[in-house]
């Protein structure tokens, strides 16, 4: 078989194994799209408590850090918590079924539509919470869907979409409300999946978003996270750098919310710095910094190996053998650039920290 044929042949049983899911899915859904308002915020209730309840909750946190070797139980326990509850919070009351607005004055009536069947791409980083978000935020629109997660983290998704589908089976609501693509997960199946769904929700890498936007299905991205936190003349020094921390630090940095940079303004800086060294922080030279930088960036791009690990194991990775890094909750790189050139300027997603004055 030729390499055209042999790709023509994944492509075909691709489509095949994505339609059987997709059809599962539209008449599950066409079955929950008659059901009111408070069938839907029961269903939603018992997808949150199939994570949230904290024995299946740690199995799946244990399972997420064996498989991927990314982050860490107990951050993710907390993780797969307090994102759960949270959103179960922020969806607690609001309408997504018939009338949901009104609006006399302009003579106009809101009426909630569901989307359909949702395709999710989810990321090694999370494959528990963030799978269990995407769930609970289609079945609270009346849709049904389908997960793509991460190779690496199938495992975890496949036992929390089990947690669910039993849930769903005690409301007496089809199970196929909510499935995954079985093993192996291809690229070929995942691009399938977003070409045949209703809308795409994809959390992860840039080229997994940017093939949702060319899906030719409406899409939601949500990619690299970059973000920045400003410490100026009027911080509490230790309590701002205790919060950095405590953010940087979490999960081993895998959320897309983790501080990536700090920017401290001039007069506090020598003072910041020292708060952040007291709360677990080693900066390092010039000649650290760059040896720390051709260990994550090889070849131009961040480097799997240093993603989600511990300070003390990315020091050792670099080969940088000063003792106080065996200690360090987190690295400091100091910067002055932006953009490619300056690769410290951008997500890490790891707990290195970058330092502009």
């Amino acid at each position: 078989m030729s390499a055209d044929d042999r790709i023509g042949s994944r492509a075909a049983e691709a489509s095949s194994l994505v339609a059987s899911l997709i059809a599962r899915a539209r008449d599950a859904q066409r079955q929950y799209e008659r059901c009111n308002q408070e069938q839907v915020d029961e269903a939603v209730l018992a997808a949150g408590w199939a994570i949230i309840e904290p024995t299946r909750n740690r199995t799946l946190a244990e399972m997420a850090v064996r498989e991927t070797g990314l982050g860490n139980v107990e951050d993710k326990v907390l993780k797969n918590h307090r994102k759960t509850l949270g959103l179960l919070r922020d969806l607690r009351g609001i309408r997504t079924v018939g009338v949901i607005a009104e609006d006399p004055a302009r003579g106009l009536i809101e009426i909630a539509r569901p989307a359909g069947v949702v395709a999710a791409i989810t990321p090694s980083t999370n494959p528990g919470a963030t799978p269990a978000n995407k769930i609970i935020n289609a079945l609270k629109g009346r849709n049904s869907i389908v997960l793509a997660p991460s190779p690496k983290g199938l495992g975890t998704c496949s036992t929390l979409v089990d947690y669910v589908r039993t849930a769903l089976a005690q409301l007496e609501l089809p199970a196929d409300l909510v499935q995954h693509i079985p093993a192996p997960v291809t690229k070929d199946a995942t691009l399938e999946l977003m070409r045949q769904a209703d809308l795409v929700v994809a959390t992860g890498s840039q080229n997994n978003v940017r093939a949702a936007y060319s899906s030719g299905t409406p899409a939601f991205g949500v990619g690299a996270g970059n973000a920045a936190s400003i410490i100026d003349v009027s911080a509490d020094l230790d309590d701002a750098a205790r919060a950095i921390v405590s953010s940087k630090c979490f999960d081993n940095a895998t959320s897309c919310s983790s501080e990536n940079s700090v920017v401290v303004l001039d007069a506090v800086y020598d003072r910041a710095l020292a708060a952040l060294t007291a709360a677990g922080g080693v900066l390092l030279d010039a000649e650290e910094k760059r040896t720390l930088q051709a260990a994550m960036w090889p070849q131009g791009k961040l480097s799997s190996a240093v993603i989600a690990q511990p300070a003390h194991r990315i020091a050792e990775l670099a080969k940088l053998s000063r003792g106080q890094l065996a200690s360090a909750r987190f690295l400091m790189v100091e910067e002055t650039g932006t953009g490619a050139d300056c690769p410290f300027s951008g997500e890490k997603l790891s707990p290195v920290l970058t330092v502009y004055r």
